[in-house]
């Protein structure tokens, strides 16, 4: 099976803070750039993305990414 290789620009939920902090907390959003190869239609409402695979459709590290945190989708030819 042949998937494309692909790098998701995205919103990640995340911990601000180790301990209790007062407010304002700060308003920048955690983006991360995840590059994988992508397991189209894995888990509905999700970019899916495996690190690796084989022809035997085993997968590895796969990362499931909500798709209203997803900023952006770039495709690698």
């Amino acid at each position: 099976m042949k998937h494309a290789l692909v790098e998701v620009v995205w919103h990640d939920a995340h911990a601000v803070a180790d301990t209790w902090v007062g407010l304002p907390i700060a308003a920048d959003p955690c983006v991360v750039r995840s590059c994988g190869w992508l397991i189209a239609d894995a888990k509905p409402g999700h970019v899916v993305l495996a690190q690796s695979y084989n022809d035997d459709e085993n997968y590895d590290h796969i990362l499931a990414i909500p798709i209203g945190m997803v900023i952006e989708t770039k495709l690698f030819s």
